[in-house]
């Protein structure tokens, strides 16, 4: 009898293992069928990944075990590690964090991550849910582009660089801060349409936007600001800048655009710019104030002959005019 009774438990020991495994591989596939990255996590390292994850990291899945998620962190690593932290603590984080992932093949994946904590075999382990949101952070970055920016030129629009404009304004003391708006114009542009058609003078602003942006990129105007902001006038944003720094920058922009050929169907051909600039004095009220004298500089730089660099003249104690030698 007694080893009938063995024999039975002995079965039914057999039985509960089987089903464990069962329980555990159907557990693992259910695992596997979820949109969302699942890793198990210790403080030492992942001890289970689904395939999602695996995806995610592109690393094989028998592979994530014993590495560490922080180490694939490109970006708010301090941020993932402190919600890794709170959910090995046992407390409830709201807050989701993105982050660039960079996987184990070097590509860059933008990813929500939330952390919970999980019990298992009491041990302190947290469950990490990654969700791969790259292409919705593309698509809002072009949106948000399409939203800043000229359509036509690549140059930000009037819009957003009002914007930046008044938030700087806003932010410094008078005198405390150099700041310095430039307005471009390009010459005769009637002229352009009217001898190449509009589709030259198109080009026309595409190659002036193209050589700006390219020139503040390789000298380094830091904290600038180009942007288009009325049918061939644009706005150069040029803070931390005193006035022989304005000029001289603007005196390189005004040279390349006069010596960048614009390339078209109908002919190559050049065009010059005036320029007028302003620097905030103590008394300006508002960036609007700043605008309209750098529009009046340029006003009086059409007027002088165009192709210079005129400042107004009310910025300074004592009028300064640069103007290109011919």
């Amino acid at each position: 009898m007694f080893l009938d009774e063995d024999h039975e438990a002995l079965l039914a020991a057999q039985l509960t293992k089987e089903t464990l495994v069962d329980t555990q591989a159907r557990m693992g596939m259910m695992l596997d069928l979820m949109p969302m990255g699942l890793l198990i996590h210790t403080r030492q390292g992942i001890i289970f990944g689904n395939q999602e994850a695996s995806r995610l990291l592109q690393v094989p899945q028998d592979q994530v075990v014993g590495r560490h998620f922080l180490d694939f962190l490109q970006t708010q690593i301090d941020e993932a590690a402190q919600q890794m932290d709170e959910a090995f603590k046992g407390r409830i984080c709201e807050n989701s964090t993105e982050a660039d992932i960079r996987t184990a093949e070097g590509t860059v994946r933008t990813i929500k991550l939330i952390a919970g904590a999980l019990p298992w075999d009491g041990n302190p382990v947290v469950q990490l849910l990654l969700q791969d949101i790259t292409d919705l952070k593309t698509i809002q970055n072009a949106l948000h582009r399409l939203t800043i920016t000229d359509e036509l030129t690549g140059a930000f629009n009037r819009r957003h660089a009002f914007a930046i404009a008044n938030r700087f304004f806003d932010s410094t003391r008078p005198g405390s801060h150099a700041f310095a708006v430039a307005v471009l114009d390009i010459d005769h542009f009637k002229r352009v349409n009217d001898t190449y058609g509009h589709a030259a003078g198109d080009a026309a602003l595409r190659t002036l936007s193209q050589t700006v942006r390219e020139l503040i990129s390789t000298l380094q105007f830091d904290g600038s600001t180009f942007a288009r902001v009325g049918g061939e006038e644009f706005l150069l944003l040029l803070p931390e800048m005193e006035s022989d720094a304005v000029i001289a920058a603007c005196e390189h922009v005004r040279c390349a655009i006069e010596q960048q050929p614009i390339v078209t169907a109908s002919g190559v051909f050049y065009a010059t710019v005036s320029i007028g600039v302003a620097i905030r004095r103590p008394t300006d009220g508002s960036f609007d104030t700043v605008f309209s004298n750098a529009d009046r500089a340029l006003y009086r730089a059409k007027e002088s002959g165009r192709n210079r660099v005129c400042i107004d003249e009310e910025t300074l104690q004592s009028p300064q005019r640069l103007t290109a030698t011919k």
